[in-house]
C-alpha cells in the first residue's frame, strides 16, 4: 500500500521534486512510505483527495483528528486535465498568503466575454493592473499542481494519504456509516467515526448507498478541454497581456451549437486551455460528441490566429454538476457528510472555491461531533448550518431558478448572441440613408429574429432569476 506520511523536511524535498519532474505525468515521491493498519479505527475517513477532500482532511488533522485520506488515482489530480482559475480571496481566507507557497500560473488581470456567431464576435473586456496587487483577485493554476499542494498541506498537518485506493462501498451498521471498503488489490475495510464523501461529480458511492438519487442528464454537463502549448512571450503577445498576467475569456453562443452552455479560454505560463460543454441531455438530443463542440471553436476564423503554431499537450473531459440549488442532495447522514462536486456544490462562477469551503465546514462539523462523541445527523448538521449561513448557499438560493431558466428558454444564449451581433454589425456598417432611417432599419432587422413582446418576456424571466 502506498501510504504517504511527511514531516517538514520531507515536505520541502517533495515540493522541490514537483518543480523538476514532468508536469504532465507527475509521480509521488515514494521514498518515505509507511504501512497503514486496516484494523485501526480513524476519527475520520475522507474519500477523494481533490480540493474538497484535501481541505477537509487538512482542517480536521489540524485540529488533532486522526484522518485517513483515500485517493483512487496514483497521485492527487491524476484524473484531471489542464487548469482552471481560483478566486484569491476565498482561498486566502482558508490558507493565508497561499500564493507564497502554491505554484500558480498567472495573475488574472483581464476578464473578457465573447458573444460569438459563425463569422463575428461581440466582446466585452476589462483590464486593470490593480488586480495584480495582493491579495489579488484570481489566479490561473494547473489542477495537478494545486491538488498536490492541498494534499501536501493535509499530510503536513498529520493526515495519512493512501494512493491507488479505489473505495467501492460505504460500510453501515444499520443506518450509521462506520467505514469504507477498498476494492482489490488492497481489498481492505477501513473504519472511522465519520465518513466524508468527496469523490467528485456523479458520486457512485453515495448513489450505491442510496444517499443521493441517480443523476439527471439535465443537471449535469459534459465539458471537454484541450491544452495548447505556446511560449510565454507568444501567449502574452497574442492575448495582449503584461508579463506574468493572465486572461479568462468566456465564450457564448456559437461554440455550443445552438444549445445553452458555455466555453472558455484560460491562459497559463506556457499554454492555454480551450474548453466547452453543454448538458448531457442536450448532447444526447443533438447526437453530438463533446469533441464536435471543441473542433467547432477551433475552426472559428477568429480563433485561428490564437492557435497558430500551438501544440496540443493535453486533452480530457469532465462531468460538471449544474443543476443548481434544487439539485443539491441531502448532505448529512448518520456518521457521513457529502462535500464538493459530490454534493453538487458548483455554480457558474465558483468551482474549486465552493468545494474547499464545503470541506472546511465539514471539518468544523466533524471536530464538533468528535468533541461531543456523537455522530448523529443532528450533530453533523452543523455542516449544513454553516453552509446555509455562508456565501456558498446564499448564492445558490439567490440564483435557484437559473437551471430551470436554461431549460425553459433553450435558445437563450444562441438567439440573443445572434441578435446582439446582428445589431452590432448594422451599427458598424455605413449605409447611404439618414440616421433615423438606419435606426428603424436596425430595429426591424432585430425584431424580425424574434417578436419584441417575446423578447420582453424573456428579459423579464431572466431578471426574476438574477438577484
Amino acid at each position: 500500500m502506498d501510504t504517504l506520511k511527511m514531516g517538514d523536511g520531507v515536505l520541502k524535498e517533495w515540493y522541490k521534486t514537483q518543480k523538476t519532474q514532468n508536469r504532465s505525468k507527475p509521480e509521488v515521491n515514494n521514498t518515505h512510505l509507511n504501512l497503514a493498519d486496516p484494523a485501526k479505527k480513524y476519527d475520520a475517513i475522507v474519500v477523494g483527495a481533490g480540493p474538497a477532500g484535501a481541505t477537509a482532511a487538512y482542517f480536521m488533522a489540524k485540529e488533532g483528528l486522526d484522518v485517513l485520506l483515500l485517493e483512487r488515482g496514483p497521485y492527487p489530480g491524476a484524473k484531471n486535465c489542464g487548469g482552471a482559475s481560483i478566486i484569491a480571496e476565498h482561498v486566502h481566507k482558508l490558507f493565508p498568503n497561499f500564493w507564497e507557497e502554491c505554484q500558480y500560473e498567472r495573475i488574472v488581470t483581464d476578464q473578457s466575454y465573447w458573444w460569438m456567431t459563425e463569422d463575428s464576435i461581440l466582446t466585452a473586456r476589462f483590464r486593470s493592473t490593480k488586480l495584480a496587487a495582493a491579495p489579488y483577485n484570481r489566479f490561473t493554476i494547473k489542477r495537478v499542481n494545486f491538488y498536490r499542494w492541498l494534499a501536501a498541506k493535509a499530510i503536513n498537518a498529520g493526515a495519512t494519504l493512501l494512493l491507488g485506493h479505489h473505495v467501492s462501498e460505504v460500510l453501515f451498521d444499520g443506518s450509521q456509516a462506520i467505514g469504507v471498503h477498498v476494492s482489490p488489490p488492497q481489498n481492505n475495510d477501513f473504519i472511522a467515526d465519520i465518513i466524508i464523501l468527496a469523490d467528485g461529480a456523479n458520486s457512485m458511492l453515495a448513489e450505491r448507498a442510496k444517499l443521493v438519487p441517480r443523476i439527471s442528464p439535465q443537471n449535469f454537463s459534459l465539458y471537454v478541454k484541450e491544452t495548447i502549448a505556446l511560449p510565454a512571450k507568444v501567449i502574452e503577445e497574442r492575448f495582449n497581456l503584461l508579463p506574468g498576467h493572465g486572461t479568462i475569456i468566456g465564450l457564448i453562443g456559437y461554440p455550443t451549437a445552438g444549445f445553452n452552455g458555455t466555453g472558455s479560454i484560460h491562459t497559463f505560463k506556457d499554454s492555454f486551455n480551450i474548453n466547452v460543454g453543454i448538458s448531457l441531455a442536450d448532447l444526447a438530443k443533438a447526437a453530438l460528441s463533446p469533441n464536435d463542440l471543441l473542433e467547432r471553436i477551433k475552426k472559428h476564423p477568429y480563433m485561428q490566429p490564437l492557435l497558430d503554431g500551438g501544440i496540443t499537450v493535453e486533452y480530457g473531459a469532465a462531468l460538471i454538476p449544474e443543476g443548481g440549488y434544487y439539485a443539491i442532495p441531502e448532505l448529512v447522514h448518520p456518521g457521513l457528510m457529502i462535500i464538493g462536486d459530490a454534493a453538487s456544490l458548483v455554480n457558474g462562477v465558483h468551482g474549486f472555491n465552493l468545494a474547499m469551503w464545503s470541506g472546511f465546514f465539514a471539518a468544523r462539523a466533524a471536530y464538533a461531533a468528535k468533541a461531543s462523541r456523537s455522530f448523529s445527523v443532528k450533530k453533523l448538521s452543523l455542516y449544513r448550518t454553516l453552509l446555509d449561513e455562508s456565501f456558498v448557499m446564499q448564492d445558490f438560493k439567490a440564483n435557484a431558478g437559473a437551471a430551470k431558466l436554461m431549460q425553459d428558454i433553450p435558445y437563450l444564449f444562441d438567439l440573443y448572441t445572434r441578435m446582439a451581433n446582428e445589431t452590432a454589425y448594422h451599427i458598424t456598417k455605413v449605409y447611404t440613408m439618414p440616421k433615423r432611417e438606419k435606426r428603424k432599419f436596425i430595429f426591424q432587422k432585430v425584431t424580425s429574429m424574434q417578436p419584441i413582446l417575446k423578447t420582453i418576456r424573456d428579459v423579464w424571466e431572466v431578471l426574476k432569476v438574477i438577484r
